[in-house]
């Protein structure tokens, strides 16, 4: 008997626990929602999108509705996994659509020589 009485005197105690606990833990999914699946932020660095983005390093939000209801366009900048390190992502912009003719050089400071892609 004495021992249902110590019980009942922890009962509101855990169940204020597990309250705030079951907050925190409906917090934590609707923030991985929100960074997975609708937008998140991303650093971002190097050479490649200067003068767009800085060199030494930008922090952008990327989100990830868009192309899935409109198709991407010319201009538009895309977050890739890199193929060499799976666990890095590279900023690239879109040049060319299915259908599109490119050329470019590939050292332009050698030679006039450069490469098409279809």
């Amino acid at each position: 008997m004495r021992w249902l009485r110590y019980l009942n005197q922890w009962r509101g105690t855990a169940k204020e626990a597990f309250d705030q606990v079951s907050i925190v833990a409906k917090f934590l999914c609707l923030l991985h929602v929100t960074d997975r699946y609708i937008i998140s932020s991303t650093h971002v660095q190097g050479p490649s999108m200067l003068p767009t983005l800085n060199l030494t390093g930008d922090v952008i939000l990327a989100e990830h509705l868009s192309h899935r209801f409109s198709k991407i366009g010319l201009g538009d900048i895309v977050l890739v996994r890199s193929p060499t390190n799976p666990t890095r992502m590279l900023t690239k912009r879109v040049l060319g659509l299915e259908g599109h003719r490119l050329s470019y050089s590939a050292d332009p400071l050698v030679g006039v020589d450069s490469v098409s892609v279809v």
